[in-house]
């Protein structure tokens, strides 16, 4: 995907004024006052000592959107990221985990990028979220709608005081795991849809019913490959939470009932694709069992053909044989006798013969 030449890669979010400074470039953001007056108070304040006594500094968020080698380079030099988090930022790093840091701790999750329901098999990119102290720094990939949509819920919070880098951190982690939503949603339909059409479908129409049973198989396989992950992030964040050693890093309390409520949607998630796998699963084996049944049907009855085909031949070859032995052009038995007496005799032996061979092929269920 082309970007447009003034497209902001760097938006950082002030959640005391709701001011939003976007900049296409690191060095144009750093120009603004106010950015710089955020990023120094981020440098004085380091997570493992707390803030110091009477100093308040504001909650700011940095969002960097398709970030490039360089503009990783930058904002780590700025705010003492580690080399490892930036590694992973560059290269993409797919896994999900949690990390923990000195001053920080990351979050990487996959998200998905086509929000189109109709897709066979949405695409997906790592989503990296460093939660410090008094901010929150974000490598996000285009297009992605998480960090407007957190925006936006910041702007409509009534009760300011539970704001926090961390509850930033859940609202994300809420965001993205509720994008999911709409795709598994469209593959509940589509599931609903092919099991009806399993069962009043032509012979025709089911063949054309497999490729759609198999992309929605891996459609429903995808989203749950990327909810998976989600699980042992979460996990993995709630029990450093609730670990005594958690130190000052990870915070307790009601953030723990966040990370509860977001645990219940994954799980909830998880469990509605392993249902429609199952249903979609049931389709697939109805559909091949009519597809199979369907071409036995259609097996015995070219066997009953052939066998009737055979039957004939069988008849027509010895009468042919018998016809063709008294039409031969030497003399034969009855040839001089007058009368129709040795014609009647041979279509007789025929007749015989066919009602022979007729009875017997019942008897055997030839016929």
């Amino acid at each position: 995907m082309q970007e447009k030449p003034n497209m902001p890669h760097f938006k950082l979010l002030n959640t005391a004024t709701g001011d939003v400074i976007s900049s296409p470039s690191w060095d144009e953001l750093l120009s603004h006052a106010q950015a710089i007056d955020m990023l120094s108070a981020a440098q004085d304040i380091q997570r493992v000592d707390g803030p110091s006594p009477g100093l308040a500094p504001p909650l700011w968020w940095l969002d960097v959107r398709d970030a490039k080698k360089m503009d990783v380079a930058s904002v780590a030099q700025t705010l003492s990221i580690h080399p490892l988090t930036a590694e992973d930022v560059v290269v993409q790093e797919p896994r999900e985990k949690v990390e923990v840091f000195r001053n920080y701790y990351l979050i990487s999750l996959q998200t998905l990028l086509d929000f189109n329901a109709e897709a066979i098999v949405p695409s997906s990119a790592p989503f990296f979220i460093l939660v410090f102290q008094n901010s929150v720094v974000t490598f996000s990939a285009s297009p992605c709608p998480h960090v407007d949509a957190v925006h936006r819920r910041i702007h409509k919070m009534h009760n300011p005081s539970i704001l926090s880098s961390d509850w930033i951190g859940y609202a994300l982690i809420d965001n993205i795991i509720d994008s999911f939503e709409p795709s598994s949603r469209a593959a509940e339909h589509e599931s609903d849809a092919i099991e009806d059409q399993v069962f009043i479908s032509r012979f025709d129409d089911l063949h054309a019913l497999l490729p759609r049973i198999e992309a929605l198989r891996r459609k429903i396989t995808h989203i749950a490959r990327c909810l998976l992950g989600k699980v042992d992030v979460l996990s993995a964040l709630v029990k450093r939470c609730e670990s005594p050693h958690g130190g000052p890093i990870f915070p307790g309390g009601e953030y723990l009932l966040y990370l509860g409520d977001v645990q219940d949607h994954l799980e909830t998630g998880l469990s509605n694709l392993e249902h429609l796998d199952e249903i979609v699963a049931r389709s697939q084996a109805n559909c091949l069992a009519q597809l199979s049944a369907n071409n036995l049907r259609i097996s015995l009855t070219i066997n009953r053909a052939i066998g009737k085909i055979t039957l004939f031949a069988s008849i027509l070859g010895p009468c042919h044989l018998l016809a063709s032995l008294f039409g031969m052009n030497v003399q034969v038995p009855g040839e001089e006798a007058g009368g129709l007496g040795w014609f009647f005799g041979i279509m007789g032996i025929m007749l015989v013969f066919t009602v022979v061979v007729v009875t017997v092929a019942k008897r055997m269920r030839l016929w």
